[in-house]
């Protein structure tokens, strides 16, 4: 679309493309009625609609914007218009000045947890208004979330807002994999929890610098959501930490309300004498309790050392290429792919057979933990939520974790299993064994290209490259 040339509802005139998303595309506008400048959402109607379709699909985005209209807050970015161009909707909106939190978080890395317990609390009372007014969100995420010069946090994109028991997602437009609920992701009802879930993912984001279920492909990260907890948000502290692990409670009802978070970040008094999301065993100073890694005190207030390590030792240099070839019984070839990774390839022609891959990373103590409780709230957090992702999931089988003796202080291995897909004969498997040692946390992985799904995997060529990386770590 030539956006200096498009004038829209004999109105608003397309100044520049701002951004674009599953939902649609934003534009930059003037509002030449009342000469002022404004966004214009462009709603994406998917391809495979009939006619008919279309025209509920558009029905539907008026009546939605409409609602998401009367919504009034300071964190709300205020809805004046919707028009519509053929059976195109377009939603009307005030153009908000500064930049989206996922933008600063990219830029800037992890965000203090006092910024981001801000940040939390003004999203929070945006929601708290829509829910009073029977409104759900449906996309809360770091690119919904603006921040001022100032701090101060505004939501996005009430355009798309959907009413409570109404339809979901229209056709599936609405939302990003990893900021949407388990029960969202499995076609259930959603509701207010499912929009505290989605806050709870991008205030994790924004404290520990990437998403909680970051993956590679979509469809990783949607089975992440459903199957996996999160590694426990060090960076975040044991207060905020925990709230955020609550949050992203795969049962609606076992999340925090928007009254206990709202508590929560505010760190009133009422809140620290609650103590709501701790159980009876973490305050008897129990090491872990269930999947995903809740620490008692005893772990908690240990003293602030660093550990061995100030930082990640470099990959490349704990396996020698040489080895690094008997290991794999062939030629290798070494990439640094990137920072705390090194790979090890064996190549048929263009085609990568099989590979080994080491990755190194350097917990850092922070108010509330020492650098080797860090690595091992991280550790124990990894081993529950792996051990909980036995079974299959589209095509990847993974299977049961086993732990290793003699890599590190504590190590484990597991197999996964993954179709091509565009077969089901063949495809690539890994052998992934996760180890810790002081304050640092370490992977070795063996991945095979173009096996056959009875193949055996080869979790002993793993374990036995981790006792070279481990060894060199030693020395």
């Amino acid at each position: 679309m030539q956006a200096d040339f498009y004038l829209l509802a004999g109105r608003y005139r397309l100044v520049e493309r701002l951004g674009e998303g599953g939902a649609g595309t934003v534009w930059r506008a003037i509002d030449q009625t009342l000469d002022r400048q404004v966004a214009v959402k462009q709603m994406r109607l998917p391809a495979e609609l009939t006619p008919r379709q279309r025209a509920e699909f558009a029905d539907r985005a008026i009546h939605e914007a409409r609602s998401a209209g009367r919504l009034r807050d300071p964190a709300i970015v205020l809805v004046h218009d919707v028009v519509l161009d053929g059976d195109q909707p377009w939603i009307v909106m005030d153009l908000v000045a500064g930049r989206s939190l996922d933008k600063v978080i990219k830029e800037r890395g992890p965000l203090p947890p006092e910024a981001v317990a801000r940040i939390g609390l003004q999203v929070l009372s945006a929601l708290r208004v829509a829910h009073a007014h029977g409104i759900l969100h449906q996309d809360v995420k770091p690119a919904n979330i603006m921040l001022d010069a100032d701090g101060s946090a505004m939501l996005t994109d009430f355009g798309i807002a959907t009413p409570m028991g109404g339809r979901g997602d229209r056709q599936g437009t609405a939302g990003s994999p990893g900021y949407m609920a388990p029960e969202r992701l499995n076609e259930h009802a959603a509701g207010p929890a499912s929009d505290l879930w989605s806050l709870g993912a991008s205030l994790y984001t924004a404290v520990e610098g990437r998403p909680p279920f970051e993956r590679a492909l979509p469809a990783a990260v949607a089975a992440a959501v459903l199957l996996h907890e999160p590694p426990f948000p060090a960076r975040a502290g044991r207060e905020l930490g925990g709230l955020l692990m609550a949050m992203l409670a795969k049962d609606p009802a076992a999340r925090p309300t928007a009254e206990q978070i709202g508590e929560r970040l505010s760190g009133s008094p009422r809140a620290r004498r609650r103590r709501w999301w701790l159980v009876p065993a973490a305050l008897a100073a129990v090491a872990v309790v269930g999947v995903g890694g809740w620490y008692g005190l005893a772990v908690l207030n240990g003293p602030k050392e660093t550990g061995r390590f100030a930082s990640a030792p470099d990959p490349c240099g704990l396996i020698g290429d040489a080895r690094a070839g008997q290991l794999l019984k062939d030629t290798v070839q070494r990439l640094r792919t990137r920072p705390g990774e090194c790979v090890w390839q064996v190549r048929d022609g263009s085609q990568i057979t099989r590979s080994i891959i080491v990755r190194t990373r350097a917990e850092q103590p922070d108010a509330d933990y020492s650098g080797p409780a860090v690595a091992r709230l991280r550790f124990d957090s990894e081993h529950g939520s792996r051990a909980a992702a036995k079974g299959t999931v589209f095509r990847k089988t993974t299977g049961l974790l086993a732990d290793v003796s003699g890599v590190g202080e504590a190590a484990f291995v597991q197999d996964t299993f993954e179709f091509y897909l565009s077969s089901t004969e063949s495809g690539r498997s890994d052998s992934t064994l996760l180890f810790r040692t002081s304050n640092l946390v370490g992977e070795v992985i063996l991945h095979r290209e173009d096996v056959k799904p009875n193949t055996p995997a080869d979790r002993k060529t793993a374990i036995e490259a981790a006792r070279v990386v481990s060894a060199a770590l030693d020395n």
